[in-house]
């Protein structure tokens, strides 16, 4: 069998360059490895075009005996396909127009072009060969190359791509094909997408570059998100566009570039795609959408043409002056140049000296100095800057100085000449060639930053808007940038209360620590190793100061180490995006609000969201604190998070966390209001085992959590005792399902020792012995004493655990254990003549059951404690 095969999800291009390539390669038939794009599809729906054509099943089933892969040379694009060129071993002829795109399709025979689309070079080789294409099949390739030109626009397009539509409309080509087909007008649906881009579209500037970037969430897979995207280039004139169409947990990475010396399919080709120059694309899997935003920055950075210097645009023929020539004769020389302003070269050293300009000679001749040497009017200050300045430092030169022009030096020496007008020339084409600043629709729809002054003068209570200003006032003496972080930014988003003031110093947190704890009169407390202190206000209130760090795990679930950074990183070490907010309170941007990592969509959102791919193999109790905030705030863990989750569960992260941080994370979960409904979502997302093995989930467990909830409420409403430990509570109840070795498993887990460990272990007898205690046939004081000396936590699951009418006989021995007393005191039997002796606790505590039994009133306790003693026969003495 003999093919002609091209890459997944066939375009136009390369639909028709395998299609027409069947003339050249008489006796084969056209492999697809996968589907067409819909717009392909849609083409031979309505055209009923007819081709031979080898479904895979066949070519499983049979032997290749050549191959011809058109429009891609990436063995990965080639879907099984690529399997099968390597079990046949067969000969293979690449016909490609993607030169730069980095290969490894080991092909026999290369015909390649450097034109704009492949449908070229199969033009080409018609004519070449004197095939007269059919109308269809020139139809098809003007098709393709409209396609990938941009309707020959694109900066790829060549003087072959022109000359060859001209050669293919002389052979009965279709612009009408073309027209229907490539130059179609947007669908509502697509509409409906172009409108979301828009929406979510930002600013950011690489490498001084102006960069379109557009990241939203959809529900389904869109085909022609491409065709979209160049609308989106067209329409807003963007220089340079990246748009990630995010559906857990895949993005689709679409590229667009006009900027010459910027290839986008080098970009592409980091996250596994490929492409043009100017248009490229890739799909990803299994990554944050933020890291792969922060990968997408890092790659353009890197990709991106070196910034122009001023040696590039520098003229190398330098107009000069000699310092002799008069007055008069420097005015009529600067008229010939019709310049404005000239150096002035010193005629024994050779040296430039200084400058002059027209208005200096104007002047000077209005004095009568028309007959003295330039050099007496002269500015003696010669501008010159590095052949390596870059432009925009130039650009801010000429701002700031008024410069005419700048004397670009090489190595000491004058090597060429800058003037004004020639550096603004230069950077207005880059500009339109880079893009300007976003279109006011897409600026306005996205702002990238927002003043929250009034939010904080509205919600903080007077001391920490007094604090605020403090703060802002030692910030601007220092000259450092100060920053509000953590859950007060969000939970000021949300208007919710929250006192906690975290500061991040851009500098030296530890001496602005110092400076503040002086103005306000409080106490400073620095900690050297981790880059923070704290300072304890007079009314002993409290601020944590940290200086702007990141943070690097050695190994998977260890804990993390520390070095200083600048905001952003510091940020893009959190958690989650939510917690990834900051405000500055220093300087001119006091008050704004700062969010690299769009934390306030996620909160907008209700979604907890981590940052990178990553970062629950750092750190595995992020999975637990996921639980929390998304049970504190009502959020939504967001699909991708959970997808991390499972694979920091695949990859057994957990069980290299030490016992002591899972405690410690469990400890503050449990903590939090509605324990059952947070283990239930803990539970969802497979995290029980990871905890405990012996740990199971069901709704009958989950009910009873429930009930346990309801116990605790009453238990605090009767104001029967000492607060329960929540994590033991809720803890100790899920492993009692398992049984006491779970319970013990589950200790030795959270690595509990000493008192702890005992009282966690011990819950299953007394869970048993409160059990016992709803026995009806027992006479109350008996009920007492087996709830007595009990755990709170063991009382409250014991409790949850039976009927109603036993719960209530349990509730009545423990509000009989904490409010009746012994009646009698020992002092009281021995005043009137008992003999010391083991005999006087006995009689007590009989005396208390009589009374707890109903058998005694209070009045009738120290005769029935006398009596009782002397009929035990210990009353001698009496």
């Amino acid at each position: 069998m003999r093919i002609i095969t091209t890459h997944l999800s066939a375009d136009f291009d390369a639909f028709a360059a395998a299609v027409c390539a069947l003339r050249l390669y008489p006796g084969s038939r056209v492999l697809f490895p996968g589907s067409q794009e819909a717009a392909v599809r849609r083409f031979l729906a309505d055209s009923e075009l007819s081709f031979p054509e080898l479904k895979l099943r066949r070519a499983r089933a049979g032997k290749l005996e050549h191959a011809v892969v058109v429009d891609t040379r990436s063995p990965s694009r080639l879907g099984e396909v690529a399997k099968l060129l390597v079990r046949d071993k067969c000969p293979i002829t690449l016909i490609d127009h993607h030169l730069e795109e980095d290969g490894g399709l080991d092909a026999d025979e290369v015909i390649e072009r450097p034109v704009g689309a492949t449908c070229t070079i199969i033009a080409e080789l018609f004519r070449e060969r004197g095939i007269q294409p059919t109308d269809e099949e020139a139809s098809l390739m003007l098709m393709g190359i409209y396609e990938d030109t941009g309707g020959l626009s694109y900066r790829e397009t060549t003087p072959e791509d022109l000359r060859i539509t001209a050669w293919l409309l002389e052979q009965g080509g279709m612009l009408e094909w073309v027209r229907r087909w490539v130059l179609k007008a947007l669908q509502p649906e697509q509409l409906e997408l172009l409108n979301r881009m828009v929406e979510a579209t930002e600013e950011l500037v690489v490498e001084e570059v102006p960069v379109a970037l557009s990241m939203l969430e959809v529900d389904r897979y869109h085909e022609e998100a491409a065709f979209v995207v160049h609308r989106w280039i067209e329409i807003f004139e963007i220089g340079v566009g990246a748009v990630m169409l995010v559906r857990p947990p895949n993005i689709n990475l679409i590229l667009r570039s006009r900027l010459p010396g910027l290839h986008m399919g080098k970009v592409a080709q980091r996250f596994g795609g490929g492409g043009h120059a100017t248009a490229a694309s890739a799909r990803i899997s299994g990554a944050m959408p933020v890291e792969v935003r922060e990968q997408l920055v890092k790659a353009l950075a890197e990709e991106l043409p070196a910034p122009a210097r001023a040696i590039d645009v520098a003229a190398r023929t330098i107009f000069t002056v000699d310092d002799s020539v008069t007055v008069g004769d420097t005015k009529e020389r600067i008229n010939q140049l019709r310049v404005n302003a000239l150096p002035v070269r010193d005629t024994e050293s050779d040296a430039l000296v200084g400058l002059v300009t027209r208005q200096i000679l104007d002047r000077a001749l209005s004095h009568g100095m028309g007959e003295r040497p330039v050099r007496t009017v002269m500015h003696p200050e010669l501008p010159t800057v590095a052949a390596s300045t870059p432009l925009v430092t130039l650009r801010d030169l000429f701002l700031e100085r008024s410069y005419r022009f700048v004397v670009v030096e090489e190595e000491g020496h004058p090597a060429g000449i800058i003037t004004r007008m020639e550096l603004f020339r230069r950077l207005f084409e880059h500009q339109h060639a880079a893009g300007a600043a976003l279109d006011h629709r897409m600026a306005g729809a996205r702002p990238m930053s927002q003043s929250i002054t009034r939010l904080l003068r509205e919600t903080s209570p007077p001391w920490v808007q007094r604090l605020l200003g403090a703060i802002r006032e030692v910030a601007d003496s220092q000259g450092v940038p100060v920053y509000l972080v953590g859950g007060m930014v969000r939970d000021l988003l949300l208007k919710r209360a929250n006192e906690d003031i975290d500061l991040v110093v851009e500098g030296d947190g530890i001496a602005f620590a110092a400076a503040l704890a002086d103005a306000i009169g409080g106490r400073h407390h620095p900690h050297a190793p981790f880059l923070t202190a704290v300072v304890s206000l007079p009314d002993g209130l409290r601020v944590d100061v940290a200086s702007a760090r990141t943070e690097f795990y050695r190994t998977p679930a260890a804990l993390p180490e520390v070095a200083t950074s600048l905001i952003r990183q510091d940020l893009y070490r959190r958690d989650f995006t939510i917690n990834s907010l900051a405000v500055a309170l220093s300087g001119q941007r006091h008050g704004e609000l700062v969010d690299f990592f769009g934390g306030r969509k996620d909160i907008q959102r209700q979604e907890i969201r981590v940052l990178h791919s990553l970062s629950f193999i750092d750190d595995p109790t992020r999975a637990l604190r996921a639980v929390r905030y998304a049970r504190r705030l009502g959020f939504q863990i967001a699909p991708d998070t959970r997808n991390l989750i499972q694979t920091a569960l695949a990859e057994g992260v957990f069980e290299r966390l030490s016992g002591q941080r899972l405690r410690r994370e469990l400890e503050y979960l449990l903590a939090e209001p509605h324990p059952a409904a947070a283990l239930a979502l803990v539970a969802e997302l497979g995290l029980l085992p990871a905890i405990s093995p012996d740990l199971m989930w069901s709704e009958a467990i989950r009910s009873n959590l429930m009930e346990v909830e309801g116990q605790l409420a009453w238990y605090r409403l009767e104001e029967l005792g000492a607060e329960p430990e929540p994590w033991i509570l809720y803890l100790g109840g899920l492993a009692l399902r398992a049984g006491a070795e779970a319970v013990a498993g589950l200790g030795r887990r959270l690595q509990l020792v000493g008192a702890l460990h005992d009282r966690f272990v011990a819950l299953p007898e007394e869970v048993a012995a409160i059990t016992r205690a709803a026995s009806s046939d027992l006479p109350r004081s008996q009920r007492v004493r087996l709830v007595e000396g009990q755990s709170v936590e063991a009382l409250l699951l014991g409790m949850a655990g039976l009927e109603l009418e036993e719960r209530r006989e349990v509730a009545d021995a423990v509000e009989a254990a904490v409010r009746v007393q012994a009646p009698v005191s020992g002092r009281q039997l021995l005043d009137a003549g008992v003999s010391p002796g083991p005999h006087v606790g006995r009689t007590l505590k009989l005396t208390r059951d009589a009374l707890v039994d109903g058998v005694i009133t209070e009045d009738e306790a120290l005769a029935w404690a006398l009596s009782t003693s002397r009929s035990l026969g210990l009353g001698d003495g009496v």
